[in-house]
């Protein structure tokens, strides 16, 4: 039993994946990915892919709806397709998927944004008036909060740009 335990934890990515903690949390971002068949949609995280989400538009984006964090994939429940020549929203995924960190983002943050040091608004600030048209990596999330590494540093935030055409100012 023990030879058997040993060599499974030898296995490169095992025990990350057996104590992978899953984080819940309800934060809007967008696809990011620039691949012209679009972002993979998983049944599980590395899983069989049950969508595509493509953007057929020429001025348009598309937001997804992460509901938890396991590792480097996010959990969604839906992704909204914003078309602005249009001028309209549609749903182009509902149900439960996962995406990877590498396909989501933000096209910054809104102008004056708060960054804290964690994810609770009782905690020190990083950046107290951040400057929305700096560029955000989305690192993670918890509830409300998207942790990003921004000008400053890593911390938290409430008020991701999820507008690719504006600056959320």
């Amino acid at each position: 039993m023990v030879c058997l335990l040993a060599a499974l934890l030898a296995v490169p990515g095992y025990a990350s994946a057996q104590g992978a903690v899953r984080e819940a949390c309800n934060v809007a971002v967008d696809i990011t990915d620039q691949d012209p068949h679009g972002a993979n949609v998983r049944a599980a995280p590395g899983g069989s892919i049950v969508a595509a989400l493509k953007n057929p538009t020429s001025n348009g984006w598309i937001v997804v709806h992460l509901t938890a964090q396991q590792d480097d994939w996010f959990e969604i429940d839906r992704a909204t397709l914003i078309d602005v020549d249009q001028d309209r929203e549609s749903v182009i995924f509902q149900g439960r998927g996962f995406v990877h960190r590498s396909v989501v983002g933000a096209s910054g943050l809104q102008n004056g944004a708060v960054i804290y040091r964690d994810h609770d608004t009782a905690s020190p600030k990083l950046d107290p008036h951040a400057s929305g048209d700096q560029a955000v990596e989305l690192l993670g999330c918890s509830g409300a909060f998207a942790k990003v590494r921004v000008k400053k540093g890593i911390g938290w935030t409430r008020q991701l740009c999820t507008n690719m055409v504006t600056t959320c100012s």
